[in-house]
């Protein structure tokens, strides 16, 4: 009952690979809504956990924008200068957080999204706008500017092993091991219906 798009790419040197964990001292992270909409539930994970499908979606609103900073980010890649990165896409910002987190052990972070400027948290960490949140030096905040992408600086990883999150009056913290598990759930339970019968 789903639409699968397979699309495929120029990769100029295929040695040139970001994972999407976080390293202890490699940097700020960062994040670029890519879509430049607001932020919009409609079609969302978070949605359909609702039973709900909601009537606005998030969309690219500047395509000028999107080609200017996909290409500034792989020419930060090209020159090994983003050390971690992750797409946002199902579940949102906030598992796009986790998910950078679970790939290791007593790794953490320490987030505040508040210069977002979307009140409402719950839209802001499961809206499924395109965007990138990725690790990186000090240095590659020049080459932004320079390329007029906006940015946001969102936070610092740790070795505590929870993801904490303020979102100007809110705060969440969590356990990265018990989202993990959360997170493996669904997918165990669908390998134990697609493997029934041994």
């Amino acid at each position: 009952g789903t639409v699968i798009i397979s699309a495929g790419g120029n990769c100029t040197d295929i040695r040139k690979v970001v994972e999407p964990v976080l390293q202890k001292d490699a940097g700020s992270i960062y994040y670029i809504n890519l879509s430049q909409d607001e932020f919009q539930l409609g079609g969302s994970s978070f949605a359909q956990i609702l039973n709900t499908i909601g009537s606005e979606t998030s969309t690219i609103k500047d395509a000028a924008f999107f080609k200017k900073a996909f290409n500034t980010i792989q020419e930060l890649i090209g020159d090994n200068q983003i050390a971690a990165g992750h797409d946002i896409g199902s579940g949102g910002l906030i598992t796009t957080l986790l998910e950078m987190c679970f790939a290791d052990v007593n790794l953490g972070a320490n987030f505040d999204i508040s210069s977002l400027n979307e009140e409402d948290t719950i839209k802001v960490l499961f809206a499924e706008n395109s965007g990138i949140v990725f690790q990186a030096d000090a240095s590659v905040e020049a080459v932004l500017s320079a390329q007029n992408i906006e940015f946001f600086t969102i936070g610092t990883a740790n070795n505590s092993g929870i993801v904490s999150i303020k979102n100007k009056e809110d705060f969440i913290s969590l356990e990265v091991s018990e989202m993990r598990d959360v997170w493996y759930r669904t997918s165990f339970l669908l390998d134990q219906k697609q493997t029934a019968n041994n």
